[in-house]
């Protein structure tokens, strides 16, 4: 077997489904083409490593970026004593150690053998108890109606049938229960910009720089998202309760440098300002948070 492998076999995709699997942006393969066929498509990294994601150097506007969208998620799930949560695709466990803080039982879902093994680590350095499956957001192993919230935060582009995820999140809520949803907003302000002014640089002969843009999709990422395909595609299983903004601007040329130049007090009041403003202005935020309810 290769680094990827088949986690399981399973039906994944319902008529419903498949339209609105349409209608989202899928991000090509290494080789430039869309998979040809299911068993193509199917196919989940075990091996994946979030160790790739960390930069060499991390400037305020990503840091805190990453700080605000991991409270503004714990803010929206609001844990409470003895409530069963479910986190799909947890990497590291990180969000499911503060929900057992606030005296939740938290379950953590991922295909990733590597990432299980950090987040075991993750889990005994800070105490916690926190129960890891193997498994993936297609095919969830829980009885119906069984959870009683279920968070998705940074995964949802991941995953290669993001629709029958959704799907499977509806059937295993509760009735009472709730589902977050966290997402990479792909549209937001930030990148549009920052589209706009390479795509001029280019007009007037600047020369391309080598690499990956920040606004451009990664390599691990199938699906680009931003507020309107994700609001939609959610909305097909889950009643949409509430959503909001995480953080504004970021990926615009230079942003990073230029607020690593200030002081460090005048550098967080601005990211602070704009994330207030982010909150209330979702489609133009960096990241979207969406809060759900069965229907």
């Amino acid at each position: 077997m290769t680094d990827r492998e088949r986690v399981t076999d399973y039906n994944p995709v319902a008529t419903a489904s498949e339209k609105i699997h349409k209608r989202l942006p899928r991000r090509p393969s290494h080789s430039g083409r869309t998979p040809r066929n299911d068993s193509e498509r199917y196919l989940f990294d075990l091996k994946w490593d979030d160790e790739q994601l960390f930069p060499e150097v991390l400037y305020p506007d990503a840091d805190f970026l990453f700080r605000r969208m991991n409270e503004a998620t714990l803010e929206m799930v609001d844990p409470h004593p003895n409530e069963v949560i479910l986190d799909v695709g947890c990497g590291r466990a990180i969000d499911g150690v503060e929900f057992v803080r606030k005296g939740a039982v938290v379950i953590g879902l991922e295909p990733s053998l590597v990432m299980i093994n950090h987040a075991r680590n993750y889990i005994s350095e800070n105490g916690a108890n926190i129960s890891l499956v193997r498994g993936i957001g297609e095919n969830l192993p829980f009885r119906a109606r069984s959870v009683d919230k279920v968070v998705c935060k940074g995964a949802l582009d991941h995953f290669p049938e993001p629709a029958v995820v959704i799907e499977q999140i509806a059937e295993i809520l509760r009735p009472e229960g709730m589902a977050i949803i966290a997402i990479a907003n792909f549209d937001s302000l930030g990148f549009m910009l920052a589209r706009a002014i390479w795509r001029l640089r280019k007009i007037f002969g600047f020369k391309s720089p080598e690499g990956r843009m920040t606004w451009e999709i990664p390599e691990d990422h199938i699906y680009k998202f931003d507020y309107s395909s994700l609001k939609r595609l959610v909305g097909k299983y889950l009643k949409v309760e509430q959503v909001s903004g995480v953080s504004l601007l970021f990926g615009l040329p230079w942003w990073g440098i230029f607020l690593a130049k200030l002081p460090g007090n005048m550098s967080l009041f601005i990211l602070r300002a704009l994330d207030k403003v982010g909150r209330h202005l979702p489609r133009l935020s960096d990241i979207v948070i969406i809060k759900c309810t069965p229907k």
